[in-house]
């Protein structure tokens, strides 16, 4: 049990996250395909929160911006060697709405 006078954070990049259990599952995993146990684990490990980083909606403004940078391409080419198109979602920070993504499962259609 942690000492809750010093809460502890653990940071998640969330479409990674996905996309690693996706890999396992063999179809794309949703927030909603994120077993219980491995929150446990995080809380077992003493952690009181998790943030989930890159959740809510961003637009397609954002990702044409991504997808279309040059230095950045050869950055995420550099961490992910199999880089296709539909793994640049755009930046986290490029929200159009606090609702969780439609890529991560949340509902309604992409805004932007």
């Amino acid at each position: 049990m942690s000492d809750l006078r010093y809460p502890s954070l653990y940071q998640i990049n969330t479409r990674v996250w996905l996309t690693e259990l996706s890999r396992k599952l063999g179809r794309v995993a949703t927030l909603d395909d994120v077993p219980d146990a491995e929150l446990d684990r995080l809380a077992e490990l003493g952690f009181n929160w998790v943030w989930l980083l890159s959740v809510w909606q961003t637009g397609l403004a954002g990702q044409r911006v991504s997808r279309s940078n040059p230095e950045w391409r050869v950055e995420f080419k550099e961490t992910l060697p199999d880089l296709r198109e539909e793994d640049i979602a755009g930046s986290g920070f490029a929200i159009t709405s606090y609702t969780v993504s439609t890529d991560l499962g949340g509902a309604g259609p992409p805004l932007g």
